[in-house]
């Protein structure tokens, strides 16, 4: 169902585009909080240190960066949707989508690649190091997904869906949460276990945000041989 945020109530319109975003915010956070509490009850301190301590914080930064780009995007489209300049509309999300792709793949590749360097200028333990490196390469794995949803959800957001995102993240997190036990409790995967559960649950949220994109009847709709760049649009969404 549209939400026409100018009609109506603006103070209830707001807060009712306003509170899933801040539950999405909760849930965001669940993932690694999840990954922490569960590998610490079933692999112990050292497990716990390589996954809410230093990769946490490489993780956390770039999560960061790709919701500020979210966010960027959705201004321009916000602003061409709000003008019913539905060709604009449709070349900002095959842009936004293709850049996502484009970006979470290289940045997957070199996160994986530059993975121990990271690690090792952070001063993390040797002790440690076995099982934050493999924790965080198979993270980058996952990063294109992660871009993925999070700039779908933004052009979501953009036309005052705040819903659709917040019950994708929801089932994301519940899958992880789900998968976490399957694979570290009963199969004794250890923190690689948490890694794999974590990028499974956020390629199947990249996953749904596509399909719905794909099904839209509106200028948002998604036509994956319609992927390009506009370097027109692209600088105004990354230059906000």
């Amino acid at each position: 169902k549209k939400q026409d945020m100018t009609k109506g109530n603006i103070t209830l319109q707001l807060l009712l585009f306003f509170f899933p975003i801040l539950l999405g915010t909760f849930f965001q956070q669940l993932y690694n909080t999840a990954d922490a509490v569960i590998v610490g009850q079933n692999v112990g301190k050292l497990g716990l240190a390589a996954v809410g301590g230093t990769t946490s914080t490489i993780i956390n930064l770039f999560i960061g960066i790709f919701v500020g780009l979210s966010s960027g995007f959705s201004v321009i489209v916000s602003q061409h949707y709000g003008a019913k300049n539905n060709k604009l509309v449709s070349i900002c999300v095959h842009t936004s989508i293709a850049f996502s792709l484009i970006v979470g793949i290289i940045v997957s590749i070199l996160g994986i690649i530059f993975s121990k360097t990271m690690l090792s200028n952070m001063n993390i333990p040797d002790d440690m190091m076995s099982m934050a490196l493999p924790y965080l390469q198979i993270y980058f794995m996952g990063l294109a997904p992660n871009l993925i949803y999070n700039m779908g959800a933004g052009l979501l957001r953009a036309v005052g869906d705040s819903k659709t995102p917040l019950i994708f993240l929801v089932i994301s997190c519940f899958v992880n949460i789900v998968l976490d036990i399957i694979l570290i409790r009963y199969m004794n995967m250890g923190v690689t276990g948490a890694a794999i559960a974590t990028v499974t649950s956020q390629i199947i949220s990249a996953v749904l945000v596509i399909i719905v994109l794909y099904h839209r009847n509106d200028a948002l709709k998604l036509r994956l041989k319609s992927l390009q760049i506009n370097f027109s649009e692209l600088s105004k969404m990354i230059s906000i």
